[in-house]
């Protein structure tokens, strides 16, 4: 058997923390725990994700629990080994560190750190903070991160808003614009503010493939705060539903924004949307609301890609480059579906426990 609290302290020895467990001057932390949960697991086999989930439903049937009750979700335990969270689940946690081959009384000394970790984490919160992060907000997503692996990000992702519109869109005439998927990862793994810097920086440098391009620049931006603030103030991104209607919202948003764009700087749409524009109006329809239903009709779809697209990107780099998605549970939920082979416990996507 394991204690615990034997578990070697890394960020002692090598100067780095897991999502700032460091910051708290080494007390008890939930990162800390997950962690050593991490390692517990590691030690114990690794123990599938599903093996797990089928060992503590064994312990609990064993109390007498029913079947349909004892099968925890296979996110819900995925999470619990996963940093950046808020709360854990001291039954749950029991549970997991009996499955993994632990004596009752060292599960009670797991349970015990949990509650103490919670009380550190009441009383910062009671503290008064001055200037300190606001839970999932840009600074408290980025602090974590040294300022030039954020600089060269952000770099990148205004390269991929360019490669995927002007290098893939626009030589095929596809009727999407693709050139929001690096604002989108921006503001959905760091924050709207980021993912607005990564849209002016596309806008600027946009002239150098189109002149007079700049002006939609604001469209970008407003694709920013949507996607942006819509997972962190308003938890679009508790699931993939949410997502989905976060992203029509950031459809209709720069729809809206870029039809007086496109009536001031171009005189109405052009290019694939322009041809449905111009059908529009030939059925009747006035010249701005032919616009404006162009746009959206190719927006929506544009926006869907690019959501979707941008989800998988954070996903793929969350882990690597130790990004906090405790804003963004779907993260999370589709993590432990990637790490868990098979289809057989009873959970999906949508699955909120």
């Amino acid at each position: 058997m394991t204690n615990p609290d034997s578990f070697p302290r890394r960020e002692a020895e090598n100067g780095e923390a897991e999502n700032g467990e460091a910051e708290n001057g080494g007390a008890e932390s939930f990162d800390r725990i997950a962690r050593d949960l991490r390692e517990l697991r590691e030690a114990a086999g690794p123990v599938s994700f599903a093996e797990l989930v089928r060992r503590i439903a064994d312990l609990r049937i064993g109390r007498g629990v029913s079947a349909a009750a004892a099968i925890p979700a296979r996110s819900t335990v995925y999470n619990a080994f996963q940093s950046g969270r808020s709360r854990m689940d001291p039954a749950l946690l029991r549970d997991i560190v009996l499955a993994l081959g632990q004596s009752e009384e060292e599960a009670v000394q797991w349970v015990q750190r949990t509650r103490h970790a919670r009380r550190i984490e009441r009383a910062s919160v009671a503290e008064p903070s001055g200037s300190a992060p606001r839970p999932g907000s840009d600074a408290q997503s980025a602090r974590r991160l040294p300022a030039l692996p954020v600089l060269l990000l952000l770099l990148g992702l205004v390269v991929c808003n360019h490669a995927s519109h002007w290098f893939l869109a626009a030589p095929l005439d596809l009727p999407v614009y693709l050139d929001m998927v690096g604002t989108a990862v921006a503001s959905i793994a760091l924050g709207p503010r980021y993912g607005v810097a990564v849209a002016i920086a596309t806008g600027l440098t946009g002239p150098m493939f189109e002149p007079g391009i700049m002006a939609f620049t604001l469209v970008n931006v407003t694709g920013a705060l949507v996607w942006g603030y819509g997972v962190r103030r308003f938890r679009f991104g508790h699931d993939i539903l949410g997502f989905f209607v976060l992203s029509l919202l950031a459809a209709t948003a720069c729809s809206l924004v870029a039809t007086p764009i496109l009536v001031a700087i171009r005189g109405g749409a052009y290019g694939a949307i322009g041809r449905i524009s111009e059908s529009l109006q030939e059925a009747g329809m006035p010249f701005i609301a032919a616009t404006f239903t162009s746009n959206l009709s190719t927006s929506i779809l544009d926006k869907l890609l690019t959501g979707f697209i941008a989800l998988a990107i954070f996903a793929v780099i969350r882990s690597r480059m130790r990004l906090s998605a405790k804003h963004m549970p779907l993260i999370e939920q589709l993590g432990a579906l990637r790490e868990t082979p098979g289809r057989t416990a009873r959970v999906s996507v949508f699955a909120q426990t």
